[in-house]
């Protein structure tokens, strides 16, 4: 009787649902919970540093696409001066500086030198800055990015003959805005357009239309402050200077501006006239598929169509829009 009461209160407190107990089965281990986490936090501790870089150092930005997938990869990461911390390393000396100088020592000075003018200047967050006479200067004094030479350089154009001095005044393009805009283009050139290390460019001066009333007091001390600090602060940038349709009265002004032009700039010389451009005699340094038509080639893109001309003016419409500026249009 007492082993049927027990039983009977068992029964009470099992819940009317109750089954029978399933056979006995060994536990598998199962892996920690910390075990599974630890590859996870590690990606996610990735990802936070990345994004923690990216709000403490705002200047590591990726490079633009539109350069092609090769070049962008090879300078995926480049630090931009928009936060205030220096662009170089003053104890790098470029390659350009080692090439244009004897001596380390000297090319170490001239170096130091060019980081002073840069901080004095504002030079390495100048790409950061609104252009807003890009298309002003552009119009009224054409210069241009265009397709390599035989060497794999590209190749810049200024076209001096279609100058628009009234132009350039009317649109609020003074002496001193202009050299701003020449720094502008050339810091573009060599941080976006040929941002290797020593990279050179084939430039080619067109002078067909160039009389002296063109070349005003002020035009001309312009050219010289544009030839000065090209020298001292990008020394070794050009392959080869090539001087298109030079008229007689050319070696004049080539005389005016010598003082301030570097041996071996002059040794990179090259002067066409206009009977040497209609021969074609400026083939021998770019291909014919490179060369508008007007001078002697195949291509059919003019002077300032070019795909890096437009991937400029992509690069200085979205700093325009950032800094809330609309670009001037030209008058």
């Amino acid at each position: 009787q007492e082993r049927s009461a027990a039983g009977r209160a068992r029964a009470r407190r099992r819940p009317r649902c109750a089954m029978a107990s399933p056979p006995a089965v060994p536990l598998q281990r199962l892996p920690h919970p910390r075990g599974i986490l630890r590859p996870v936090a590690f990606f996610v501790s990735l990802a936070g540093a990345w994004l923690l870089g990216r709000m403490t150092h705002p200047g590591l930005v990726p490079g633009p696409p539109a350069l092609g997938l090769a070049r962008v990869r090879s300078r995926w990461w480049r630090r931009e001066a928009s936060d205030g911390q220096p662009l170089y390393d003053e104890g790098t000396v470029p390659l350009n500086f080692r090439r244009a100088f004897k001596s380390d020592k000297e090319a170490l000075r001239r170096w130091r030198n060019t980081l002073a003018w840069r901080r004095a200047e504002g030079v390495d967050a100048i790409l950061h800055e609104p252009n807003d006479l890009f298309y002003v200067m552009k119009k009224h004094y054409p210069h241009a990015l265009h397709y390599p030479d035989r060497e794999g350089h590209l190749t810049y154009w200024e076209l001096p003959g279609k100058l628009n001095v009234q132009g350039l005044k009317r649109s609020g393009a003074t002496p001193d805005r202009g050299l701003r805009h020449y720094i502008w283009h050339t810091e573009y050139t060599w941080r976006v357009a040929c941002p290797k290390d020593g990279a050179q460019t084939t430039v080619i001066f067109d002078a067909k239309g160039v009389g002296w009333d063109t070349l005003s007091i002020e035009l001309i001390e312009l050219m010289k402050r544009i030839v000065r600090f090209t020298n001292e602060h990008y020394p070794q940038r050009a392959a080869r200077i090539i001087v298109l349709n030079t008229p007689g009265w050319y070696s004049t002004l080539h005389a005016m501006l010598r003082p301030f032009m570097s041996d071996i700039c002059q040794s990179k010389l090259v002067l066409l006239s206009e009977a040497d451009v209609l021969a074609g005699k400026l083939t021998k340094w770019i291909a014919p598929a490179n060369l508008p038509v007007a001078y002697g080639g195949k291509s059919k893109t003019p002077i300032g169509e070019s795909k890096y001309e437009k991937a400029m003016r992509s690069y200085v419409d979205r700093a325009n829009r950032r800094a809330g500026v609309k670009a001037v249009t030209p008058k």
